[in-house]
């Protein structure tokens, strides 16, 4: 059985490990936006704030069902 996604995703920055919260309404809206044409193995992203980074999701569920996982 899918585990629902949180109202927040934990996401973090790779490069300077910032990490922020983003509500899992506006992420999941941008997953669906991105279905056309672009690479699902790539999670959603988001610019950080403090760096030149991409962050992405520590641990996020699709809406295709694919699970996206960092791991450092």
């Amino acid at each position: 059985m899918k585990e629902k996604n949180p109202k927040e995703i934990e996401f973090i920055c790779p490069k300077c490990k910032t990490i922020e919260f983003i509500p899992s309404e506006i992420v999941e809206m941008l997953d669906r936006a991105d279905q056309v044409n672009v690479d699902t193995s790539v999670p959603p992203r988001f610019d950080c704030e403090h760096c030149s980074g991409k962050m992405v999701p520590k641990y996020y569920i699709g809406v295709k069902g694919k699970i996206y996982k960092f791991e450092d």
